[in-house]
């Protein structure tokens, strides 16, 4: 009879136990969940936008597209793009040029691993230029990219011709 009554007693314990941790995960997934008002009174995160892998298996690269020193295009799909943007400038970088990848582990290309622009030494060979780390990736659709290229050709121009205006009244000065 006592061993029955330990048993019931095991098993009273069990429930209740097993009845705590149900209760605690409807009780976490409530929480998560958020209410339509609750959403549209937040502060909207990046996460909430785009999508940022981490790494990047090398194998699915297909084209690597440098757009300046600061961009570089990865398509991964036919119709998926990664945008690898620098805080400052990696020297050497230019449209056309080839690029080195430089993953730290495995088939894998990561935030921080390298990439390098890369010089002709002469005689058919290349040298690489500095290297710089990546920030990380962003996914981007195909229009977003071409977006981003006429963006930035019209920023270019329109500080080429802001420079020019510039060093023409600058020379109009010292002739004055």
């Amino acid at each position: 009879m006592k061993s029955f009554h330990f048993f019931l007693l095991i098993m009273v314990a069990v429930a209740g136990c097993s009845s705590a941790g149900v209760d605690q995960q409807q009780q976490t997934a409530e929480e998560k969940a958020l209410t339509v008002e609750e959403i549209l009174n937040r502060d909207p995160t990046l996460d909430d936008y785009v999508k940022s892998p981490r790494c990047i298996n090398t194998t699915r690269i297909r084209d690597m597209q440098v757009i300046d020193e600061q961009h570089i295009v990865l398509r991964v799909a036919r119709e998926k793009y990664f945008l690898v943007r620098f805080d400052r400038r990696c020297p050497g970088l230019r449209r056309g040029r080839p690029v080195i990848y430089e993953p730290g582990v495995g088939s894998q290309l990561c935030a921080l691993d390298g990439i390098r622009a890369t010089y002709d030494s002469g005689l058919g060979g290349i040298s690489p230029g500095m290297r710089c780390a990546i920030p990380g990736f962003e996914s981007v659709t195909k229009e977003q990219v071409a977006l981003l290229k006429d963006t930035l050709q019209v920023n270019r121009r329109s500080s080429s011709s802001t420079q020019a205006e510039a060093e023409t009244q600058a020379d109009q000065e010292s002739e004055d």
